[in-house]
């Protein structure tokens, strides 16, 4: 029972959008401290559009047949339990003259808005075990 629970999607997504947000967490402390570093620039993580990209080319999709190895791939089937995070720095911008990218205001909304998204995810998952917790006890 546990091991159906450990391989849905559902679990799968919600323990990488934690993981996520708990690396979006020390990108953004990353930016935060060197807000006053010359040339440093602001990084960010990836996740959400990646993955929804990855639900919407799951097994739904027609993939191609491939006759010969060195053929190239044709709508090739995603597994959206291997699609994860990836940060990436914001090279093409700059707010002040010594070529450093990093918004003070930008970060502190988005560690905001990052925290409000981690506790919810926390209380989602808690809330799924508790449900299993009071199923087992019915059933035990």
């Amino acid at each position: 029972m546990l091991s159906r629970l450990y391989n849905s999607l559902g679990y799968v997504a919600t323990k990488k959008a934690i993981d996520t947000a708990a690396l979006r967490q020390k990108v953004i402390s990353q930016n935060v401290a060197n807000a006053d570093t010359p040339h440093y620039k602001r990084s960010e993580v990836n996740f959400e559009d990646a993955f929804r990209m990855a639900l919407e080319k799951a097994p739904r999709r027609l993939a191609g047949y491939k006759t010969d190895n060195q053929h190239f791939a044709i709508n090739p089937p995603s597994d959206p339990r291997n699609v994860g995070p990836t940060i990436w720095r914001e090279n093409d911008t700059f707010t002040r003259s010594d070529d450093n990218n990093v918004d003070m205001d930008v970060e502190m909304a988005e560690l905001a808005k990052n925290q409000l998204m981690y506790d919810g995810l926390l209380e989602s998952l808690s809330r799924t075990f508790q449900s299993m917790k009071m199923a087992m006890r019915r059933n035990g």
